[in-house]
């Protein structure tokens, strides 16, 4: 378990790495194309403005998430039950408890949110708390509290942020080529850059995709390891998933307004996703059966 745990934590530092790393490179050729003289400046540039989205986007991301998922705020004496379990499991986690929040839908599933474990939200569906158990329940809020413990939010936070960059710089670079080829600047000196330039624009939104995949799915499998270990029994959290996958309703999550593509990474099972779907291959959530073998080898 502890082996996994460090692997997720080494995985996530690589993909982070990897992904500043495609910003730098972008930016640089892009720059490349609009003035020469001015690649690095425009490398130095770009990070800056990204690292002030990351900043922006780390301290207001969860009031937006909230809303967008029409959470609402429950007291103790509204909901003991679901307080009780996240009580329970803050004090097995070494965290403040976390606030509750709850959305009126009939479909399962649950999301954290919070930019560390001061502020950290715990949100669960009304459908999550009428068809799991206590030890389901509590294999649930337990691996949402380990996105907060393992900060996940800043994770995601800074994943999102990049990737929007990494795309933004795409489509400012496709422009850029537009303007130079109309002021016919282009010549055989520069043919290289050129080609390096275009083929940077054309990959970095895949590559962007395909980093920020990998990150969340690291993070989902960190999250179900640091579970495990943090409530004692994996079969709660393993079987859980398989109810939430089995009750997942793309069509009335959408209906009930409590999902979205903007939101829809968050939760601890893709609520518009059907686990059967090939278009798991493009989810930023690892496939329920390989996840839930994970937990069944702990």
């Amino acid at each position: 378990m502890y082996q996994q745990i460090n692997r997720n934590k080494r995985n996530t530092v690589f993909f982070l790495i990897v992904f500043i790393g495609l910003i730098l490179v972008a930016s640089y050729f892009i720059g490349y194309l609009i003035d020469p003289a001015a690649s690095f400046t425009f490398a130095i540039i770009a990070f800056v403005i990204a690292a002030i989205g990351v900043f922006y986007s780390y301290y207001n991301s969860d009031k937006v998430i909230l809303k967008m998922a029409n959470a609402r705020p429950v007291s103790k004496a509204q909901e003991p039950y679901l307080y009780h379990t996240i009580e329970g499991v803050a004090i097995a986690a070494g965290i403040p408890t976390p606030k509750a929040y709850v959305i009126e839908t009939d479909v399962p599933n649950a999301f954290a949110t919070g930019r560390n474990p001061e502020n950290g939200v715990v949100a669960v569906t009304r459908g999550l708390m009428d068809r799991l158990n206590r030890e389901e329940l509590e294999g649930v809020i337990a691996h949402e509290m380990a996105h907060i413990k393992n900060y996940d939010i800043l994770y995601s936070s800074i994943v999102i942020v990049l990737a929007g960059t990494l795309v933004y710089l795409a489509e400012f670079g496709t422009r850029s080529m537009l303007f130079r080829r109309g002021g016919g600047g282009n010549n055989k000196g520069n043919a290289a850059m050129l080609i390096i330039g275009v083929v940077t624009i054309i990959l970095a939104p895949i590559l962007a995709r395909l980093v920020q995949m990998a990150v969340s799915r690291s993070r989902e499998y960190l999250a179900d390891a640091t579970a495990a270990r943090m409530i004692g029994y994996p079969k709660g959290l393993s079987s859980a998933l398989r109810k939430i996958a089995e009750a997942s309703n793309p069509e009335k999550a959408k209906k009930d307004g409590f999902a979205s593509e903007a939101t829809a990474s968050l939760f601890i099972v893709n609520p518009l996703m059907k686990p059967s779907q090939l278009s798991h291959l493009l989810s930023t959530h690892p496939p329920i059966d390989r996840r839930i073998a994970a937990l069944d080898k702990m």
